[in-house]
């Protein structure tokens, strides 16, 4: 999805304006029993490499329902992995004038709260950024793609790296291990 540089300019300085960025404990806010939720790439040739993870986060996460966000037109059930998650898809009426979630669908997500956000589009996505912030969530992890404060407070990897890549994907699911909580 190709957003125009006003709807993102227009996003960025509402959200940073109205938004509070503060410091956030991982280890004390995971403890929490919110669910985690992951925000799959928009373009159909990730889905299958982001997939692979779900289960790695599952486990760093246990104890907690994982809600598997779609945006692009994948079957949920044909796929073998996904298909084990709680699966909210993004439709034609979850999107405001300017491509990004209305706040039908934010309420949708947040059901239940939402404490760990995951964002496995490598590439910018507007629409996975602002469903993040505003799904309440206090951690908010991505890859480096140039988004983030105030949309991410955990950025994974460098600049230079391809994060389309199953490396990269597989260092997101290393880093969230880190993180395990028993």
């Amino acid at each position: 999805m190709k957003l125009n540089s006003f709807a993102e300019q227009a996003a960025r300085i509402f959200h940073e304006r109205r938004m509070r960025i503060e410091p956030v404990a991982f280890h004390e806010v995971s403890r929490g029993i919110k669910a985690c939720l992951v925000c799959m790439p928009g373009r159909l040739d990730l889905i299958k490499p982001a997939a692979e993870i779900l289960p790695d986060i599952a486990t760093a996460f246990p104890n907690r329902s994982l809600k598997v966000m779609l945006t692009s037109s994948i079957d949920p059930q044909s796929h073998d992995i996904i298909k084990r998650f709680i699966v909210i898809r993004a439709e034609s009426g979850d999107y405001d004038t300017f491509s990004l979630p209305k706040k039908h669908f934010i309420a949708k997500i947040s059901t239940d709260g939402v404490g760990i956000a995951i964002d496995l589009d490598p590439r910018p996505n507007l629409f996975n950024a602002v469903t993040v912030l505003r799904s309440g969530a206090l951690i908010r992890t991505t890859f480096d793609k140039g988004i983030g404060l105030p949309y991410y407070n955990m950025i994974v990897g460098s600049e230079g790296q391809d994060p389309t890549s199953r490396t990269a994907y597989r260092m997101m699911a290393s880093v969230l291990a880190n993180f395990r909580v028993e």
